[in-house]
């Protein structure tokens, strides 16, 4: 299938995407595949429209007299203006000389915009299903929208971008998800770029008010009005901040350990004494070197501290796990137009606020049993989903996170029932916010039970407001958390064998 703008690619196009949406000839498509999917007979009936509705935003684009979007919009490596490669390299000082161009393309998305979300199309996607507004129009045009104000910012051209990032944030319909990245570009927009700190400090309440801000969004709008408060320079908007209402979120211990950079690669790769030595590894001189990341440097640390089991995988790990013992809730029956076809990997209304809301009494349920849940308990339920479903692409399980089962029943054994259940109730109320920023290590040892959960950070990097987030919820429930610093030195004696 052809995309009508495949250079668009960042834009999802969600009825033709595996995990949403499945044509008549997808059980042909998905079974090229060689992957088993979850298949599931709970495919009800619901409120869609006319499927004229859900591909209206394949009409043809508005552009401007005499004016092709596709003679702009097209697959790289095609023949074409130099602008478009300059921006398929990342080459913004390039794009700055055919500035007209872009503004072109924006104004030309503005008026899709304007079109796809025209009365009385609106009024009718109010009335959807948070979940079902990724089909409509409307949504997809914001999305190609805000795609023109993050060209807009590249270029420096902040006065346009500040204008339609207002204009994304009048309407509350579409891509309500993304509204707390919005607010958050708009105050660094205005206060630091532009310059005007009665109106960033304006935003910032207006953001730091509206219910769809989430997490680490709603963390960084609160710091930067801290910086603002606390700016010697700003002293005159000092009046407008007193009242900011707190959020406290407190810090973990950090350690530094050492690495030997890669000659030639900067601080991007690492080299390390070969895994495969044997037990006397790090003691002496080495027989051979391997090219490797921070987080392998890190898991060979703890590997050196007792932890004889060990994962790199960020939110995976978690999800995973979340993934193991919430499937039948999951995938629960008898909720409207969450399930469209047997393809899917997962309910339409995973990554939005009703994914809870339809499912409150059973999660409330598991999460309170899982509490007092002996280990046997959790490793029967682990096993069952296991063996039952094991390698159903779905979109929260990675099966190949985990070694084997026995190691997945390890970690759970080490992480306990309170915290297992603790961090479920967390995923299960924001998945979608709350599934990015968990820490990047989870090591333990499977003879003494003891675990620590390790976010790792190479040279020059610093944590997210997310992690910072999650670093600090993890600490509230129990874990041995820590941030883990790679400290870059030189290897010019090092020599790869």
């Amino acid at each position: 299938m052809k995309r009508r703008f495949p250079a668009l690619a960042g834009v999802r196009c969600p009825h033709y995407s595996r995990s949403t949406w499945v044509t008549s000839h997808s059980p042909v498509i998905l079974s090229r595949g060689r992957r088993k999917y979850s298949s599931t007979e709970m495919i009800c009936s619901g409120t869609l429209r006319p499927c004229i509705l859900l591909l209206r935003w394949e009409a043809p684009w508005p552009t401007g007299p005499g004016v092709k979007l596709s003679t702009f919009v097209k697959l790289p490596g095609r023949r074409g203006s130099s602008w478009r490669r300059a921006v398929t390299l990342g080459n913004w000082r390039r794009c700055r000389a055919h500035v007209g161009t872009v503004v072109l393309l924006v104004t030309s998305s503005v008026t899709a915009f304007n079109i796809g979300t025209a009365a009385p199309i609106s009024w009718f996607h109010q009335d959807l299903p948070v979940y079902l507004r990724c089909f409509t129009a409307g949504w997809v045009y914001t999305r190609i929208r805000y795609r023109g104000v993050e060209i807009l910012q590249r270029l420096h051209m902040y006065e346009e971008a500040v204008e339609e990032l207002q204009s994304l944030l009048e309407q509350s319909t579409y891509c309500l998800e993304s509204r707390g990245h919005w607010w958050n570009r708009l105050t660094l927009n205005l206060h630091q770029h532009l310059k005007r700190t009665d109106q960033a400090i304006h935003c910032l309440w207006k953001g730091l008010d509206d219910v769809w801000v989430h997490t680490g969004y709603r963390l960084a709008l609160y710091q930067r009005a801290l910086r603002i408060r606390d700016s010697p320079s700003c002293r005159k908007w000092h009046h407008l901040l007193q009242d900011v209402p707190v959020m406290r979120v407190e810090d973990v211990p950090h350690v530094t350990i050492k690495g030997r950079t890669c000659p030639g690669m900067g601080n991007a790769l690492f080299l390390m004494s070969d895994p495969s030595e044997g037990p006397n590894l790090g003691q002496g001189e080495p027989c051979s070197t391997v090219i490797c990341s921070v987080e392998e440097i890190s898991l060979a640390h703890y590997k050196q501290q007792g932890f004889d089991q060990g994962i790199h995988g960020e939110g995976a790990t978690f999800l995973t796990l979340f993934g193991l013992l919430f499937w039948d809730i999951i995938f629960l029956s008898g909720i409207p137009d969450v399930f469209r076809n047997p393809y899917q990997a997962g309910p339409l209304d995973l990554y939005t606020d009703c994914f809870y809301q339809h499912r409150k009494t059973p999660i409330e349920s598991r999460v309170e049993f899982l509490q007092d849940a002996p280990i046997e308990t959790l490793h029967r339920l682990i096993t069952e989903v296991w063996d039952n479903h094991r390698d159903t692409t779905t979109t929260l399980i990675n099966w190949r996170i985990f070694s084997s089962l026995q190691q997945a029943q390890s970690l759970v054994s080490c992480l306990g029932s309170l915290f297992l259940s603790g961090i479920c109730s967390i995923l299960a109320k924001d998945l979608r916010h709350s599934r990015g920023g968990l820490p990047d290590l989870v090591v333990w040892n499977s003879h003494s039970l003891q675990y620590k959960l390790a976010e790792v950070k190479g040279p020059s990097d610093q944590l997210s407001h997310k992690q910072m987030v999650w670093l600090d919820q993890l600490r509230r429930l129990g874990a041995d958390v820590e941030v883990c610093h790679v400290s870059a030195v030189g290897a010019r004696s090092y020599k790869l064998s």
